[in-house]
């Protein structure tokens, strides 16, 4: 790809905002990698799989063990009394990543 550098300089982009998502989410710095290859292109249904799969265990975790992070934030989000499910924050994280799953 080095004769399209658009291309390349986009999926850069969209790499270092899936780090921060991590970040800004608590993931473990050796998960980031795994969201970067997710953020550089197209996601397949085992990608998106995997993602939800990974969501949930960290909300588990959260749940189990707040932190002081957006995840457990969300965790924690009523609107009149109404709490975020497990797949509103699957799909708010996949979004932030750069993922179509909708």
């Amino acid at each position: 790809m080095p004769d399209r550098p658009g291309i390349t300089d986009s999926i850069a982009a969209r790499q270092n905002s899936a780090t921060a998502v991590c970040e800004i989410f608590g993931f473990p710095r050796e998960d980031w990698a795994m969201f970067a290859r997710w953020a550089a292109g197209p996601m397949t249904p085992r990608d998106e799989e995997a993602l939800f799969q990974y969501v949930d265990l960290k909300i588990a975790e959260r749940c189990w063990k707040p932190t002081d992070d957006l995840l457990s934030d969300l965790i924690d989000l009523e609107v009149d009394g109404v709490e975020l499910t497990a797949d509103e924050i699957q799909r708010f994280v996949a979004s932030l990543v750069g993922a179509a799953v909708f």
